[in-house]
């Protein structure tokens, strides 16, 4: 990787203030565009419009995701802004690549009584309150889940948690009551088990060790009590934020409110959840109105 491209991935994480995760992904897509150069005996300055569109035919022939497509772009074209405004002369291959259309698959949730099984399974061991407080808070809160994980116990105040979303922005969410139960419950045990470090002992939410509880470990938490409660859907923590927005929409609550309560930059993301409503009307249109089953006759018209 470039110096450049180092630079540019610093100037991300220490003016940007982007996440973690998204400079990690950012540093593959620039490793897999390197990669594609060196095969072609390329620099980043030699490399025109044609090697960028070869480089998406490439993406596309492996059948990569559209998401994964357009972030690719996107990340290329954002570095190649940055080089061009510090390199005079610098030109940006990517300027002419337009993104893949996806279509939007409308998102997995939980019932509410899906949402009551996973909780009857957690204990009143720390591990188990521990648990409770966690899928409390994400499906009370509909927080990301590396939101979740990092939660400083100063972020918890009476029915409201401080989160930090995409781009460092601060937003308030509320808690519900079942919510709050669970972390009284919680908190007093994570007061014993807490690790004897600073980042430990800001942590919200603990793993067994005591250090804060990592997104790969909410993962394979929900993937060990999705498999107890033997349900056959792919849980994971996005469904439970799936599942929060599903329910307060459903629910009659504002799009614009759920919008910022989910930390949304665009409305168009959250209007997905209310094509999940949608269809639940059809379903109960189809079934209970007298002529929604009604066919339409040989040289007749439905009116």
């Amino acid at each position: 990787m470039s110096t450049e491209a180092h630079d540019w991935l610093e100037h991300l994480r220490d003016v940007r203030r982007l996440s973690d995760a998204t400079i990690r992904s950012y540093r593959r897509d620039l490793a897999a565009w390197g990669a594609f150069l060196s095969e072609h005996g390329l620099t980043e300055n030699e490399a025109g419009q044609g090697e960028a569109r070869s480089f998406m035919a490439r993406m596309s022939s492996r059948h990569m995701a559209p998401a994964t497509v357009n972030r690719r772009l996107s990340a290329l074209k954002g570095y190649y802004e940055w080089r061009r405004r510090r390199i005079p002369g610098g030109q940006n291959p990517f300027s002419g690549s337009r993104t893949v259309k996806k279509g939007r698959k409308l998102p997995g949730y939980l019932t509410h009584d899906e949402i009551e099984l996973f909780l009857e399974y957690t204990g009143e061991d720390f591990a188990g309150l521990r648990d409770r407080a966690l899928f409390e808070l994400l499906y009370s809160t509909g927080c990301r889940v590396g939101e979740i994980c990092s939660l400083d116990v100063s972020d918890v105040m009476r029915r409201q948690v401080r989160v930090r979303g995409k781009g460092n922005k601060e937003r308030l969410v509320f808690v519900g009551s079942k919510a709050s139960e669970a972390l009284d419950a919680y908190l007093p045990l994570r007061l014993e088990h807490v690790a004897d470090d600073i980042d430990s002992r800001r942590a919200l939410i603990l793993d067994l060790r005591g250090n804060r509880l990592t997104t790969r470990g909410v993962y394979y938490l929900i993937r060990r009590y999705a498999a107890l409660t033997g349900m056959a859907k792919n849980v994971t923590p996005h469904t439970f934020r799936h599942s929060f927005a599903t329910h307060v929409l459903d629910e009659g609550a504002d799009i614009r409110v759920v919008q910022e309560m989910l930390g949304h930059a665009s409305i168009s993301t959250t209007q997905i959840y209310t094509h999940t409503g949608i269809e639940r009307i059809k379903q109960v249109y189809r079934l209970s109105h007298p002529h929604a089953k009604r066919t339409v006759n040989a040289g007749g018209q439905n009116g």
